[in-house]
């Protein structure tokens, strides 16, 4: 859940736990960061990169000791069992801040000027950061919101691709229905000649039922269709 711009309920507190320790403009900002880190859900687990997360790590509202004792910052987070990295690198006249979700190695940047953003070292937090509603925006578009919610939107696109069919079967319907292919037969009529069985798809023109009212052949001796062609033997010699 977001939290409202104009609310900025309990930094007051956060920073008068810090503010001994603050010794230059780029800690305002980050603590500002920290806070809104922990207003929405976050809670810092210490200092470092290191990337394995134990399961006993709940956290702390509190900015851990040595937070801002190195040129760079490094501060490790922790929300809804799922790991995050702060960094903050300073470039010139600019602080730039990268959060890193681990699980899927998921990066998001933004970049301040420092000095423009940051007007003062004690004192409230308009005092601190004139534009803080518009830091705060920037905080929760550019840097929390792409890699928070970035599972949202792969979990749509996995969805959207992963329930195409394309062998769908089709039932035939009488249209497909060809009378001139045939399979094997079911029972072979004891009266025609073993021709073996159809093979699946084959065509040919189809036996037709014997009529009952014509006599059958006599099963004697061979008829003339059975007799070799005049000329048979001398084909052969």
């Amino acid at each position: 859940m977001a939290a409202d711009p104009c609310n900025i309920f309990g930094f007051e507190l956060l920073y008068k736990s810090v503010e001994n320790q603050i010794n230059k403009k780029d800690d305002v900002l980050i603590t500002l960061v920290h806070w809104y880190f922990v207003k929405t859900g976050f809670r810092c687990i210490g200092t470092g990169d290191t990337k394995t997360l134990n399961p006993s790590d709940i956290g702390s509202e509190l900015l851990p000791n040595g937070w801002n004792q190195n040129p760079n910052y490094a501060l490790r987070y922790v929300k809804e069992g799922k790991l995050y990295i702060l960094l903050g690198t300073r470039s010139d006249a600019d602080l730039i801040l990268n959060l890193m979700r681990i699980e899927d190695h998921s990066v998001s940047n933004i970049q301040f000027s420092i000095d423009t953003t940051v007007s003062a070292l004690k004192g409230p937090l308009q005092t601190l950061m004139p534009s803080f509603q518009s830091v705060i925006n920037t905080i929760r578009t550019n840097l929390v919101d792409p890699v928070y919610t970035g599972n949202a939107r792969e979990t749509s696109t996995q969805t959207s691709t992963g329930n195409v069919n394309h062998d769908i079967p089709r039932r035939p319907n009488r249209s497909d229905y060809d009378p001139l292919r045939v399979g094997p037969p079911q029972r072979p009529n004891p009266d025609l000649p073993n021709c073996g069985a159809v093979p699946p798809g084959a065509r040919f023109d189809p036996f037709g039922p014997p009529d009952v009212n014509l006599p059958r052949p006599p099963r004697g001796g061979p008829d003339n269709d059975h007799l070799p062609p005049p000329g048979y033997d001398d084909m052969f010699m």
